[in-house]
């Protein structure tokens, strides 16, 4: 039998499993935006976000009490993700979509100065090497038509050769 404290510790160790589940669902809703996306997308998030929430639970059920599931413990998640909800929520939600606008600009600025010098090389040698490419297909239709000559001209010498030993083979 259970003592009355012991199960007073795993109560409010789930009541703490169900705020961190309540946290979780927080960064998963900012991460995920309320943008639209692919199902597909939508699909993989959902399951990353259980698969986190299994190990929470799975983590407090299995630390706090060995494992052994009572109704308790079922109450104490959801009054801890409720109390959390509540309470802390729109603050947690705040912070994170202040985490992640200041994570992205992080990114995307450092990506431009990193990208900054390829692209100021390739707009210094794109005009350069636009025109040359220009030139060289122009070339390369002439080349084409140069390289067809021979043919045409053994086409040509057959067909005109043919045309002229039976002219002359007529006059004879």
């Amino acid at each position: 039998m259970e003592t009355v404290e012991f199960q007073s510790f795993v109560f409010m160790f789930t009541v703490y499993g169900g705020i961190i589940i309540g946290i979780l669902y927080d960064i998963y809703r900012v991460l995920k935006g309320s943008r639209q996306v692919d199902r597909f997308i939508t699909s993989v998030w959902d399951v990353l976000f259980l698969a986190a929430a299994l190990i929470v639970v799975l983590w407090a059920i299995f630390s706090s009490n060995y494992g052994d599931i009572r109704a308790y413990v079922f109450i104490g998640f959801i009054v801890g993700f409720f109390l959390y909800d509540k309470i802390l929520s729109r603050i947690a939600v705040a912070l994170f979509q202040f985490i992640k606008r200041n994570v992205v600009f992080f990114f995307k600025t450092t990506n431009n100065i990193l990208i900054l010098p390829f692209r100021f090389l390739f707009n210094l040698l794109w005009h350069p090497l636009s025109k040359l490419w220009q030139y060289l297909t122009r070339k390369r239709v002439r080349i084409s038509k140069l390289k067809k000559l021979p043919g045409v001209v053994v086409n040509d010498s057959k067909r005109y050769y043919n045309l002229i030993i039976k002219k002359n083979r007529n006059r004879q």
